[in-house]
């Protein structure tokens, strides 16, 4: 089953947009980011692999989770829990994201 992945996404009250910029995350070091402040998350298509950047968008969503209810991980927890879930989703469930929306800014 395919799934889009939406341009934005809504937790409580708070609508994060979702992104495709290499130029960013290269400049901060990550694979991908989620900023609070500015209410985005931001992946790299265009230079990791696929398994990668939907590994790291699902950890970035935890990241959104974690922040909006208070809960205090390491990184190497939400890490984890991504992966723990992309096995669940797509291994088990058969579930395969569609990025169309997405594209490279």
């Amino acid at each position: 089953m395919k799934v889009k992945i939406p341009k934005e996404i809504r937790l409580l009250t708070h609508t994060y947009k979702i992104r495709s910029s290499s130029k960013e995350t290269r400049a901060s070091g990550a694979m991908a980011l989620s900023r609070h402040l500015h209410q985005d998350i931001i992946i790299d298509k265009a230079t990791m692999p696929r398994s990668e950047y939907e590994q790291a968008f699902f950890h970035e969503v935890l990241h959104v989770i974690e922040r909006h209810f208070s809960m205090n991980f390491t990184d190497e927890d939400i890490d984890r829990l991504a992966e723990g879930l992309v096995a669940i989703l797509f291994d088990c469930l058969g579930i395969e994201l569609d990025w169309s929306q997405i594209k490279e800014e």
